[in-house]
């Protein structure tokens, strides 16, 4: 079952005014990714039995970003993303640039699988429950291929 495109852009302009500078292709995606795993979440979503019952399914569809570029590109710029659960950055066959950008969430997970590459440049920080990345002006970190950065 498709989810119905009104709530849909009702939580894509929910995602949107989290801070997180990405498209609402790019959000359209995210959700239809969290909901091929979750259809309890899109059921709740169009048929909540309550207002609070629709807080928490949007809630819980945000407690987890995860971020597919496919073959694509995702390009995230001077943001402010934070996450409940955990925040998944995978390149998989395409191209994730993030920059002056602050990442917050218990686990933060930057790379992937696949041909791609994940390029987070200088202003960026990653803070995880337990570490913190923090790239200076003029400075990079290049994932490619088959490799990520998890912190937790």
């Amino acid at each position: 079952m498709a989810m119905d495109p009104n709530i849909l852009n009702a939580i894509i302009s929910f995602g949107s005014g989290l801070g997180a500078n990405l498209t609402a292709t790019g959000l359209t995606s995210a959700f239809q990714h969290v909901f091929s795993r979750r259809p309890d979440l899109e059921q709740r979503l169009q048929h909540p039995t309550s207002s609070e019952d629709f807080a928490r399914a949007t809630q819980e569809t945000t407690g987890i970003l995860e971020a597919l570029a496919g073959s694509g590109v995702i390009t995230i710029d001077h943001a402010v993303i934070s996450a409940l659960r955990a925040a998944q950055f995978d390149h998989q066959n395409g191209f994730i640039h993030i920059g002056g950008t602050s990442i917050v969430a218990p686990v933060v997970q930057t790379g992937g699988a696949g041909s791609g590459t994940t390029l987070i440049t200088g202003g960026t920080t990653l803070k995880s429950q337990g570490t913190s990345i923090q790239i200076g002006t003029g400075a990079s970190i290049q994932i490619s291929g088959n490799a990520n950065i998890k912190q937790s």
